[in-house]
């Protein structure tokens, strides 16, 4: 039977740390791999009812690297689901311009190809972010994702990385009004060279052929599959998660200390 899971990319993150300068940059706050897989499974312990507390300073956001995908026969959607906050958006950069979606409470919001988000949040007292994400496929692991810098090149270290894209970001988000034809060729020539990439790669034909034959585009079952990734969320999954096991916990990703549950799925 098909099953859309087997052919998703998902799992959690807790979006980085960060405080807001002018003109809205997002810098971020001191971290580490430790801190970040702590606070991650303290909050996915939470999400399983578990009492959780992470100490927040005022005046601190929660924000992603900004990021976007080429689109590989437009493909694929990310479902997004955002947790612990008092108010957050999903700032998108696209061919239309600029929006700032308003996120709510584990509410479901979407992330088209061709396009550039940002999140930008602030937590609950006490709390981290948390975000969920199903991506349809899993091409994002073989080039079909990327930080948005406007030279292609993004650093290692997660602060100058965090540094470069939210400059890229806020700098070609103003000139959306500013210069509209400048606005479109920064966007056109990330998409371009992340598209150079991918074009004709056997593996990234085959992962979407397998996607297609699980359901894993099609499908209206969005609420069920977010069901079934945080049952995997067993006491054992959340320890490794502490203990930064390389299978489970990664630092840096687009949305901080991430978890990738898809190499656990057995569904």
């Amino acid at each position: 039977m098909a099953d859309p899971l087997r052919a998703r990319l998902f799992g959690y993150g807790v979006p980085y740390r960060a405080r807001l300068a002018g003109a809205g940059h997002l810098l971020p706050l001191e971290t580490s791999p430790a801190r970040e897989a702590g606070d991650l499974a303290g909050e996915l312990a939470a999400l399983c009812g578990q009492p959780a507390w992470a100490p927040t300073d005022p005046g601190e956001w929660a924000t992603c690297v900004p990021f976007g995908r080429c689109g590989v026969k437009n493909l694929p959607l990310e479902h997004l689901k955002v947790f612990n906050l008092m108010e957050g958006w999903l700032e998108v950069l696209d061919s239309n311009g600029v929006q700032e979606l308003p996120l709510r409470e584990g509410e479901g919001v979407h992330i088209r190809p061709r396009s550039v988000v940002r999140l930008r949040a602030r937590p609950r007292p006490g709390r981290r972010v948390l975000v969920a994400f199903q991506t349809q496929d899993r091409t994002p692991l073989m080039g079909n994702a990327a930080p948005f810098t406007l030279d292609g090149h993004a650093p290692d270290e997660y602060a100058a990385r965090l540094g470069k894209a939210q400059e890229a970001f806020v700098a070609v988000r103003a000139l959306a009004q500013a210069d509209p034809n400048a606005y479109r060729a920064a966007l056109e020539g990330f998409f371009g060279r992340m598209a150079r990439k991918v074009e004709g790669d056997p593996q990234v034909a085959q992962t979407q052929a397998q996607a297609r034959q699980e359901g894993a585009y099609g499908t209206d079952r969005e609420e069920e599959l977010f069901a079934r990734q945080q049952g995997l969320l067993s006491p054992e999954v959340i320890s490794r998660i502490r203990q930064q096991d390389p299978e489970l916990f990664r630092f840096p990703g687009m949305f901080g200390g991430i978890t990738t549950l898809f190499r656990i799925n057995n569904a």
